[in-house]
C-alpha cells in the first residue's frame, strides 16, 4: 500500500459540500493545463498520487505513479497539448460524491469532462484531504472518449436511397467493399474479435474478420460441455447488445457460442468462417504504401489482401503444455490434456488421475464426481483458490445484475483506479471480509487438512493480476472443494508424476496409485507461439510482447500501440475488450490521420 498522509483529523466532523471541492480542485487543475504548467499540474496530487492516461498526453496508456513522476511525464508532453472546457459531472454515479476512496480514507470521487485540440475527453478523480487539509488527487484518471470529426456513428435511420434501396443490398455492398478492400483485417471471431469489428463498423472503420473454425462460436462450443462462465452476465455483456433480463446469471458456453452467432449478424459483421492466414507466407508490411500483404486460406482457396491495418485476436494462451512422462507407453489407460476433456461418461467406474490445480482441473473433478469410481487431484505446488461468491459480489458491485450503472459508467469506473493502485489494496484488506482470517477461515482450514496448500489470492483482489499476469494460476471454486473436503476427490501435493506403469502412476514422492486415466490439466505455453507461426519471428519481434502487465501496470501490447506501426492485439475479458476495443479504433483514426505524429 503506498504512504497516504491520514486524512485531516476533523474531516468526519467538517461539514462541505462534494460539488464545491471537486469545482475548486478541477479549477486549479484545468487552470494548470491551460497555462501549461507542468508543477502546478503535479501539485494538485498527493506526493505519492497517480496519473493514469489513455491518448491524453501521449498516444498510448500510461499510469504514473509519484508526483515527480507524474511532474515529468506532464512536463514531456503539455507542451504539446491544448486543454479546454472542464466541466464537472452531473450524471448518475460520475457526479460528486463522499465515499472511501482508499482503505481507511474517506474522500470525495467524482467525474468530469474535458476538451483538447483534436478530442473529446473524459476524467475521474479521487480526492483525499492532505495533512494541512488541502484537498489533492489520489488518482486522476484522464481518456480520450472520441476523437472530434470522427465520433461513432450511431444508429441508422433504416431508409435507404429516399425509400429506393433495400436493406439486403444496402447489406452487400458493405460487405462486398469488407471483402475486397477491408481497412482493418480482424484474425479470430471470439468474442474479442467481434467485439473490435462492432465498434470498428461504428467508427466508420470497414473490416473484414476471419476465423479458422467451421462456424461462429465454435471455439466455445467445442469445449467440456458443462463449461460456464464463472464471471457475471452484466460483467460479460457484450458491446451495444445487453442480454436479455432472463439471461442466466452465469453463462453456458453453448449459449454464449449461439450469442457470438446471433451478434455478428445483428451487428451486420463480415466474417469469413473455415478462413486463417495461409501457412505457407507470412504477411508483410510495406512501411512506403503503408498497406499489409496477407495471403488468406478461404475454404482452401487462397485470397490475397492488402489492409492497412491487422488486429490479431488469436487469444492468450499458446500450445498446450503436456508433461513427458516416463513409460507412457505402457500405460493401458487413457491419457489426454485437460483442454481435450469433453463430457465424463467416457470415465465411467474409471480411477481418474487430474494433474493441476486450475479452474480447468476443478471442472472436470465436479464432472467426473458423477461417475468415476475414484479421483485423485494432483496439486504439483501451492495455489491460489477462492470461493465464486467473493468474486460474485465483487463484480456485482461494479456491474451490478439489476443493470442499475449504465455498462459504459461501470467500464470506465472500473477503468479509473490504475491496476498497480488496486493491486496495493489487496495488502491491506480482503474483499468482503471474506479472507482466510475472516468468513471463509473454516473453508481454507479443512483443504489444509485433507492435504491441499492454498491462499486467498489476497481476499480475491489478488487473484485479478494473476488473470493479468499470466492468465492462471487459480481455481475459482464452484464445487469442487466441496468434493474434497466430503473425500471424493482426494489430493496429493507437491508431487509429479514421475513414470507410468500399466495400471497406475508412480510420484516423484515413490508413492504409487492406480488409475485407469490421466488427465493432465498443466495449461498452455505463451501464445507467442502462435503468433510467430502466424507472423513470423521478424515482425513479433518488432511488435514486441502481448498481455502481462508492464512497470507501470498497463497491459503489455493490447489496445495500445505495439511496436509495429499496422499490428494491433486483442484479447481479455469481456470488460477489457469493451473498454480497450474504442481505445483501439481509435488510435487506428489517430494513426491514418496521423495525428500520433503530434
Amino acid at each position: 500500500m503506498p504512504v497516504l498522509n491520514p486524512p485531516h483529523t476533523g474531516m468526519g466532523k467538517t461539514s462541505f459540500d462534494p460539488a464545491s471541492v471537486v469545482s475548486s480542485w478541477l479549477s486549479t487543475f484545468s487552470d494548470a493545463l491551460q497555462v501549461k504548467d507542468a508543477r502546478a499540474v503535479s501539485d494538485c496530487f498527493l506526493v505519492e498520487g497517480w496519473l493514469r492516461e489513455s491518448q491524453i498526453f501521449c498516444w498510448d496508456n500510461r499510469t504514473l505513479h509519484g508526483r515527480e513522476k507524474i511532474y515529468q511525464h506532464v512536463a514531456e508532453h503539455l507542451p504539446k497539448r491544448l486543454f479546454s472546457h472542464f466541466c464537472v459531472e452531473a450524471r448518475a454515479f460520475l457526479s460528486p460524491e463522499r465515499g472511501n476512496v482508499a482503505p481507511g480514507h474517506e474522500g470525495i470521487k467524482s467525474g468530469f469532462t474535458f476538451e483538447t485540440a483534436v478530442q473529446w475527453g473524459q476524467g475521474y478523480v479521487q480526492l483525499l484531504q492532505d495533512v494541512d487539509g488541502t484537498w489533492k488527487a489520489l488518482a486522476v484518471h484522464l481518456a480520450a472518449s472520441d476523437i472530434k470529426g470522427q465520433e461513432e456513428s450511431g444508429r441508422e435511420v433504416g431508409i435507404y436511397g429516399g425509400h429506393s434501396l433495400p436493406w439486403p443490398a444496402v447489406l452487400a455492398a458493405r460487405r462486398k467493399q469488407a471483402e475486397e478492400s477491408p481497412h482493418a483485417l480482424i484474425i479470430g471471431a471470439g468474442h474479442v474479435g467481434v467485439t473490435i469489428a462492432a465498434r470498428f463498423k461504428q467508427m466508420n472503420i470497414p473490416t473484414l474478420v476471419i476465423d479458422a473454425q467451421s462456424r461462429l462460436g465454435d471455439f466455445w462450443r467445442n469445449r467440456y460441455e458443462s463449461l460456464i462462465l464463472h464471471t457475471t452476465r452484466v460483467h460479460d455483456n457484450f458491446l451495444y447488445q445487453p442480454y436479455p433480463k432472463n439471461w442466466p446469471l452465469h453463462t453456458p458456453k453453448d449459449k454464449l457460442a449461439n450469442w457470438i452467432e446471433h451478434y455478428v449478424d445483428t451487428q451486420d459483421l463480415t466474417v469469413w468462417t473455415s478462413s486463417r492466414p495461409a501457412e505457407d507466407t507470412f504477411p508483410t508490411y510495406d512501411d512506403v504504401t503503408k498497406r499489409w500483404t496477407i495471403v488468406v486460406d478461404r475454404a482452401g482457396q487462397r485470397v490475397t489482401l492488402h489492409p492497412a491495418h491487422i488486429v490479431a485476436c488469436i487469444g492468450i494462451l499458446g500450445p498446450k503444455i503436456m508433461p513427458q512422462i516416463k513409460n507412457s507407453s505402457r500405460f493401458k489407460g487413457t491419457v489426454i490434456h485437460g483442454g481435450d476433456f469433453k463430457m465424463p461418461e467416457p470415465y465411467r467406474n474409471k480411477r481418474v488421475v487430474v494433474v493441476g490445480a486450475g479452474n480447468t482441473a476443478g471442472d472436470i473433478c465436479i464432472d467426473l464426481s458423477t461417475c468415476a469410481e475414484s479421483i485423485t487431484l494432483v496439486q504439483r505446488s501451492k495455489s491460489t483458490l477462492i470461493p465464486a461468491e467473493i468474486l460474485r459480489n465483487g463484480l456485482n458491485h461494479v456491474w451490478p445484475d439489476d443493470g442499475s450503472i449504465p455498462l459504459e459508467t461501470s467500464d470506465f469506473l472500473s477503468a479509473s483506479t490504475p491496476y498497480n493502485l488496486f493491486r496495493s489494496y489487496s495488502k491491506v484488506t480482503k474483499a468482503g471480509g471474506g479472507g482466510e482470517s475472516g468468513k471463509y477461515a473454516a473453508f481454507y482450514r479443512g483443504l489444509r487438512e485433507k492435504g491441499m496448500v492454498v491462499d486467498d489470492g489476497d481476499g480475491g483482489e489478488g487473484t485479478a493480476f494473476q488473470v493479468l499476469e499470466k492468465y492462471g494460476g487459480f481455481m475459482l471454486d464452484v464445487g469442487c472443494v466441496k468434493l474434497i473436503l466430503s473425500g471424493r476427490v482426494g489430493v496429493k501435493h507437491g508431487v509429479e508424476i514421475a513414470e507410468m506403469r500399466e495400471e497406475s502412476v508412480i510420484f516423484t514422492d515413490g508413492s504409487e496409485i492406480p488409475a485407469d486415466a490421466v488427465i493432465f490439466a498443466t495449461g498452455y505455453r505463451p501464445v507467442r507461439e502462435n503468433q510467430v507461426r502466424i507472423f513470423g519471428e521478424e515482425t513479433i519481434q518488432r511488435a514486441g510482447p502481448m498481455w502481462g502487465l508492464d512497470d507501470e501496470g498497463e497491459l503489455n501490447g493490447v489496445y495500445r500501440p505495439t511496436g509495429h506501426p499496422a499490428l494491433w492485439y486483442g484479447a481479455g475479458g469481456f470488460q477489457v475488450v469493451r473498454y480497450g476495443s474504442k481505445q483501439l479504433a481509435m488510435l487506428v483514426k489517430a494513426r491514418d490521420l496521423r495525428l500520433t505524429e503530434t
